[in-house]
């Protein structure tokens, strides 16, 4: 009895909860992060000098609209967009980990 594809399922599944996990972790610390910051510079303290909140806003529009036509090139779906169970089992992962993280 081969159990390699059981094997594979439930590391796709593990693998999808995990990422989950950290992604909803790394949202918290950004959003952690973007409160110290606005905390700081209420009372006064600077981390960051001459950078203002217009000029980090038109970095990262300026970044994200000269990557965007990369992304669809870095998730390949397989042979002509084939949803496979693996997949799916790492996207129910991921929205478990993102949910119960």
């Amino acid at each position: 009895m081969d159990i390699s594809g059981y094997i594979l399922l439930a590391i796709a599944l593990i693998d999808g909860l995990l990422f989950g996990l950290a992604i909803k972790k790394g949202i918290v610390s950004a959003i952690l992060l973007i409160i110290a910051f606005v905390l700081a510079g209420y009372v006064g303290l600077s981390f960051i000098p001459n950078i203002s909140t217009s000029k980090a806003i038109s970095y990262a529009t300026k970044f994200f609209y000269a990557n965007i036509n990369k992304a669809p090139g870095l998730l390949s779906l397989g042979h002509v967009g084939a949803v496979t169970i693996v997949l799916v089992l790492f996207l129910i992962g991921l929205g478990i980990g993102i949910w119960k993280g």
